[in-house]
């Protein structure tokens, strides 16, 4: 494993048990086995290392939704298939994690709230234009993806998990099941 890899890996795992704030350079230097000379040799801060693991967890979870979309026809199952990976890959954000990058990196939290967005925008926009298994109610694309963003930004985040004691896996298949009963045309 190259060096950078092993600081980003080493990172992750720190940040894990403590959240992107609890992580000092030396503890980070020690975990990934180098100096902290060469940690700053590939990333010019801690908030460069965050920045890079984000793209990495994005850019995976880019890959594993694509997918998905792919793996199968039905709409209702690919929004299924999808609910059920996104809790395996948020794992890598606990939500302490995500909490630091609300609080501390707000910009790098905008990053993920447009990924969301994006993703979301086009998934929905794409199966209820296209309802050719006729599955979902007649709804305004624009209305439900835009309810739905509002809806996952009060719900699906830092500060509403941890005061509520919830799981982002419980918080992420509620608020979908509330949307999906809403929209899918009972048989």
């Amino acid at each position: 494993m190259d060096y950078k890899r092993r600081i980003l890996t080493a990172f992750n795992e720190l940040a894990l048990q403590r959240g992107f704030s609890g992580v000092t350079m030396d503890e980070l230097a020690t975990r990934a086995g180098v100096s902290k000379r060469t940690i700053y040799r590939y990333f010019n801060s801690k908030e460069e290392i965050i920045d890079t693991l984000l793209n990495d967890i994005l850019s995976g979870f880019e890959q594993k939704i694509l997918q998905m979309l792919d793996s199968c026809e039905n709409p209702v199952e690919k929004i299924s298939n999808i609910i059920k990976i996104v809790p395996r890959i948020t794992e890598k954000l606990t939500p302490a994690a995500l909490h630091d990058l609300h609080k501390y990196y707000p910009h790098l939290w905008e990053k993920i709230e447009q990924f969301r967005a994006r993703r979301i925008q086009h998934l929905f926009d794409d199966l209820l234009l296209n309802n050719k298994y006729r599955c979902f109610k007649s709804v305004n694309p624009k209305i439900f993806t835009t309810a739905l963003l509002a809806s996952i930004r009060s719900v699906v985040n830092p500060a509403f998990i941890i005061d509520n004691n919830l799981s982002v896996e419980e918080t992420i298949q509620t608020l979908f099941t509330i949307f999906l009963s809403g929209i899918v045309l009972e048989e």
